[in-house]
């Protein structure tokens, strides 16, 4: 899913000049004291009191030696909650970890970005070969438009189902590195695995780790082998001193995850996982067994098989994709509208019905992402529709959305406040009721919506309210 990401490169460009010059005596004497060894949710800058970002710093942290620092962005200005998933990598390896709290999809975020790293590049002693961003989704996005405009400045990125900005792509003159995750029913899910394509063509060191789930961070076990994989390329880079432990410990365990899917029958993670191994540590150790294992499932007709599905997959998927969207662009032909829908809910209904299958399979990965796909399409267009005020066309983008989830009582309540807005009074009042049946009992919400002044006479809207005080 593509977001609007904006980045005043030139911003960012000095930004890094100045945390990369800043010497290890600024830090020792800007001391904060700032707790250590827990999740800080809020750390105001010293510039601009409205810009905050979540903070964790390693229990053995001290301005008198340089740390690596990883900058995260989430699509929602969560901050806190990648410092938390990434905390016990963090310790282990010692990273300071900074969520920005204002960083958020729709947004300019140049001024947010300038504000984090100016105040971290003066408040912290960061190890200018060090840095490393990571984002889910938008915020994945931001990551690499950090990474890309900055050259030599970042070393890594951590991408969390999603890859470049539109206006950017990989190429063989970009420095950094990337880990990149997405879950087997993200909505992003093709897009990763092309961006892996794309990162492998371009010669860009990179691994894709998948892991089951929806279009979400990773789990923190994803979290802690990013960090430790971005430890392994910063030996192979020189910008840290080789652990020759480590490099076995890491090899090892992969190496027992690639066996243990082997003998358990799932060739195709096997394949994967010795193709990353190979990949992974050639430079810090000896890899031809690895490359042998590699080639040899990859010549097997299995294998070949499971390859050309994969891909299959992906183009089911932007098929069904395009069917759907084609079928939403078409309703606004009102002679047609009728017949339009009624197909449109038929492809959505089986759609729902591939999706809800006990067991797992192909179909089912495909139906969950195009599910999850449209509907992120239409609840995000319903957004920027608000936005930018066109408040007569956020109720037909919701209308799509409570399409693919009509069981979902805060989408049934935002699209009463939608037709109340525009003054259509009986279907305010029918969707508040079905906000009303399938859960939503917030009393309160509903008697202070301003929005749902011209409903309080209404007799609907007195018998939805009587009901819902009756049942509390």
């Amino acid at each position: 899913m593509q977001t609007k990401t904006i980045i005043n490169c030139r911003i960012l460009a000095v930004l890094a000049l100045l945390a990369l010059t800043a010497s290890a005596r600024t830090f020792a004497s800007q001391r904060d004291e700032l707790p250590r060894g827990q999740v800080i949710e809020s750390v105001t800058t010293k510039a601009d009191p409205q810009q905050s970002y979540a903070l964790y710093l390693p229990s053995g942290y001290t301005p008198e030696k340089k740390w690596p620092m990883l900058y995260a962005f989430d699509p929602a200005a969560r901050g806190k909650l990648p410092v938390s998933l990434f905390k016990e990598a963090a310790e282990k390896f010692g990273y300071i970890v900074v969520g920005s709290n204002n960083s958020k999809n729709g947004i300019q975020v140049g001024p947010v970005i300038q504000a984090v790293l100016e105040d971290t590049s003066g408040r912290f002693a960061i190890d200018p070969q060090r840095v490393y961003s990571t984002g889910f989704s938008g915020g994945a996005r931001i990551a690499f438009a950090l990474a890309g405009s900055n050259p030599g400045a970042v070393a890594g990125v951590i991408a969390c189902s999603a890859g470049f900005p539109r206006t950017a792509a990989p190429s063989s003159d970009l420095s950094f590195v990337v880990f990149a995750t997405t879950g087997t029913e993200d909505f992003n899910y093709p897009e990763m695995q092309q961006l892996k394509r794309k990162l492998d063509d371009a010669s860009m060191q990179n691994r894709l780790a998948v892991f089951s789930g929806e279009h979400d961070w990773p789990p923190a076990d994803l979290a802690m082998q990013a960090i430790a994989w971005m430890e392994l390329q910063a030996m192979k880079k020189g910008s840290r001193a080789k652990d020759e432990a480590l490099i076995d410990q890491l090899l090892a365990e992969r190496l027992a995850v690639a066996r243990g899917n082997e003998s358990s029958g799932q060739n195709y993670s096997a394949y994967l996982e010795y193709q990353a191994l190979a990949a992974d540590f050639r430079g810090l150790r000896e890899v031809k067994d690895l490359v042998a294992n590699f080639e040899r499932l990859a010549a097997t007709k299995e294998m070949k098989a499971a390859v050309k599905n994969a891909r299959a997959e992906e183009d089911r998927q932007g098929e069904l994709e395009v069917k759907i969207q084609t079928l939403i662009a078409q309703l606004a032909d009102k002679s047609r509208s009728v017949e339009t829908m009624a197909a449109l809910k038929a492809t959505i209904s089986d759609l729902e019905h591939k999706a809800e299958e006990a067991k797992d399979s192909s179909d089912r990965r495909v139906a969950r992402r195009v599910r999850e796909a449209v509907f992120a399409q239409a609840y995000e267009g319903a957004n920027n529709l608000y936005l930018q005020k066109n408040y007569a066309e956020v109720a037909p983008q919701l209308e799509i959305a409570v399409l693919l989830k009509p069981k979902n009582p805060r989408l049934f309540y935002l699209l009463a406040v939608a037709y109340a807005r525009v003054g259509n009074k009986n279907k305010a009042i029918s969707a508040l009721g079905r906000a009303i049946e399938n859960g939503f009992t917030d009393l309160a919400k509903i008697e202070e919506n301003q929005e749902f002044e011209l409903l309080r006479n209404e007799s609907g809207y007195k018998k939805l309210l009587t009901g819902l005080k009756k049942g509390m």
